[in-house]
């Protein structure tokens, strides 16, 4: 519910921390804590479910309760501050940085028809080429032996760059351009998340010179890519994300750029590091793999060697081993939102234009809502009724994450093939992987696994 009051002096009681630097606010001590994620854990450990603390100078308050994101969950403004430091990756002309009607038109024209169901259906044969490419490829250089362990990792963000480049694009890339644009994104993305946290490059570093590098040569590929398509010479006929934008008529060259490398960022970034956290799971826990196999089995039957889409409905449990793969290493930590009225959540007045995080993260490993929340466990999402508390794409507004379905499409269709003709495992069976909260998580280190060609009798 919301409350709004003109001229009434506000005394902010919320309970939080004081600043602990008078420029920098509590960043510090996020730094300290080793992610945004880990220090609202503790944030909330010590303060409840509504907590407060500063960023930079500017007072932010964070909500870890299913009760005070329904009394958000209608907002669809995003507070530009928090995420201001991608800004040089995705642009300030981004559908992150836009809000109010405006942002709600943009999400519709360009988004919302692009990544909606039928959409995807019509785009599934890209999640299909990418995976016979990539077993293809598997097979032809031995990868999975005990001699050359996949590198699952680096795999799943090739494949997921693959499939996003056909999708936002329409254009095969090389694999040498793949390599080049994972590395590239890695250096900035990687800086803008020390940034997070307080660390930021003095000017003329070689950290500096590195990111800026990295940059140019990211900006100059979606360029390249942007071009080929105005000039025809894509590789496909199938329509792009690049067609809705172009098609669109009222949109600059620089909303192009912007919304491009958005949906690029956003599309191989999650999708690759989810498609990572599943593999690696179901290598770790061979009875839950077993049972993966066997649905697709009965499903798929001996000779389909990948599911179709609505064979994807038909997967219930491959479903909750997802759903338990963006559960467990908390994929997405935060959301955050702002409105410009005062919001009255759970008994506090929360004073309008002020930050206010989701915290996604939190309430995913809430022992009060999820039973023994550190152990893998897909059977908790069997006849789970959907709530609030598993809102691993955010919510809100209608600004739920846009490609949710793309990511869950594709992750379904590629876990799926690769059980369906390997049985995986752990090339190290003693390898515990530690994930690395940033805006998405990724594991500590490199995932080797060996592959075993599946023969049923």
């Amino acid at each position: 519910m919301r409350r709004a009051a003109k001229n009434v002096q506000h005394t902010i009681t919320i309970p939080g921390e004081k600043i602990s630097d008078a420029e920098l606010g509590n960043l510090k001590d996020v730094s300290h804590a080793g992610s945004l994620h880990e220090y609202l854990m503790r944030l909330h450990k010590k303060y409840g479910p509504i907590a407060s603390f500063y960023w930079g100078k500017q007072y932010v308050v964070s909500l870890a309760s299913i009760e005070s994101w329904h009394a958000t969950m209608r907002l669809f403004d995003r507070p530009v501050l928090l995420f201001s430091l991608f800004m040089p990756i995705i642009g300030e002309n981004s559908i992150q940085y836009t809000n109010g009607p405006i942002g709600k038109q943009r999400r519709k024209d360009y988004y919302d028809a692009a990544l909606s169901k039928a959409s995807v259906r019509n785009s599934y044969w890209v999640f299909e080429h990418v995976l016979r490419e990539k077993l293809k490829q598997w097979n032809n250089e031995r990868y999975g032996t005990q001699q050359k362990p996949l590198p699952v990792h680096q795999e799943m963000i090739s494949l997921a760059i693959s499939s996003i480049s056909l999708q936002a694009f329409g254009l095969l890339l090389l694999s040498d351009s793949q390599n080049n644009i994972q590395h590239a994104y890695q250096i900035c993305w990687n800086d803008i998340e020390e940034r997070i946290k307080g660390s930021f490059p003095e000017q003329g570093s070689e950290r500096e010179k590195e990111f800026n590098k990295s940059l140019d040569y990211l900006h100059s590929k979606v360029d390249e890519m942007i071009n080929k398509k105005r000039n025809g010479d894509n590789e496909l006929t199938n329509s792009c994300f690049l067609d809705y934008l172009m098609n669109s008529g009222n949109i600059t060259e620089e909303q192009i750029r912007s919304e491009v490398i958005t949906m690029l960022v956003g599309g191989f970034h999650t999708t690759g590091n989810l498609l990572t956290w599943t593999l690696y799971y179901l290598a770790k826990h061979s009875d839950i793999q077993e049972r993966v196999y066997r649905e697709l089995i009965d499903v798929l039957g001996l000779e389909i060697p990948y599911p179709s889409f609505e064979q994807v409905d038909q997967l219930p449990y491959l479903s909750c081993v997802i759903n338990e793969s963006l559960r467990l290493p908390v994929l997405a930590p935060w959301a955050a939102r702002i409105s410009s009225n005062d919001e009255l959540v759970c008994g506090y007045t929360i004073p309008a234009n002020t930050p206010m995080i989701q915290a996604l993260g939190v309430v995913l490993s809430d022992e009060k809502i999820w039973n023994k929340p550190n152990e893998f466990n897909p059977d908790r999402f069997l006849n789970r009724k959907s709530t609030l508390a598993f809102s691993p794409f955010g919510f809100a507004g209608k600004r739920i994450c846009p490609g949710y379905r793309f990511a869950t499409y594709e992750t379904s269709i590629i876990v799926g093939g690769i059980i369906k003709a390997y049985q995986i495992r752990l090339a190290d069976p003693d390898q515990t992987v530690v994930p690395v909260h940033g805006l998405v998580t990724s594991p500590n280190e490199e995932i080797f696994l060996c592959l075993e060609q599946r023969v049923e009798k």
